[in-house]
């Protein structure tokens, strides 16, 4: 198994996978970050989902937008719904992958995997790791219905992935990897 860890989480993908932290890239930190003009106009930096993993063995490969959030201990404090934020999070790494690939002048540090994952990929998945309090309190409130937040992106990100899942670690068996 190869594991990588993103914030509290730890993925864990079989050793086969290619999996790559997508903001971690050189070219993305270089180029992206703080430097970007949005499809929506002017936007201070340019976002990305934390995972991209696909399975190079599978029937149909299948290349993976990971995003992974967990509000279980500390609340959370942004402006913009859960929603909102993977929808920018998912494009914005669509506007990214191919200009990451094709126009960076050394590839190292995970750039080379994403020039695999595009050459072998056949389709793409979204998923969002979204933990919450299990028991809802008022000082960590479950406020988000994980269901409601699963069809608001279906229906936003529809065209990219109509069957776009939201999961935590009750449900994590929807998905190919593990979450501990």
């Amino acid at each position: 198994m190869f594991s990588i860890k993103v914030n509290s989480r730890t993925f864990e993908f079989p050793d086969e996978w290619l999996v790559m932290k997508y903001d971690d890239t050189p070219y993305y930190k270089k180029k992206f970050q703080g430097k970007t003009q949005g499809t929506s106009g002017l936007k201070p930096t340019m976002t990305g989902v934390d995972l991209i993993a696909t399975n190079p063995l599978g029937n149909e490969c299948v290349m993976y937008l990971i995003e992974s959030k967990d509000y279980r201990f500390h609340r959370r404090t942004k402006k913009k719904t859960p929603v909102a934020e993977f929808v920018e999070k998912v494009l914005d790494t669509l506007t990214g992958i191919i200009p990451t690939v094709l126009c960076s002048d050394s590839f190292i540090n995970g750039e080379n995997i994403l020039r695999e994952q595009l050459r072998v990929a056949q389709k793409l998945r979204l998923v969002y790791h979204f933990e919450q309090p299990a028991n809802h309190s008022k000082l960590f409130p479950r406020a988000y219905d994980p269901a409601d937040i699963q069809s608001k992106i279906r229906d936003e990100l529809r065209i990219i992935d109509p069957l776009a899942l939201v999961i935590d670690e009750k449900n994590q068996k929807k998905v190919p990897w593990n979450v501990e």
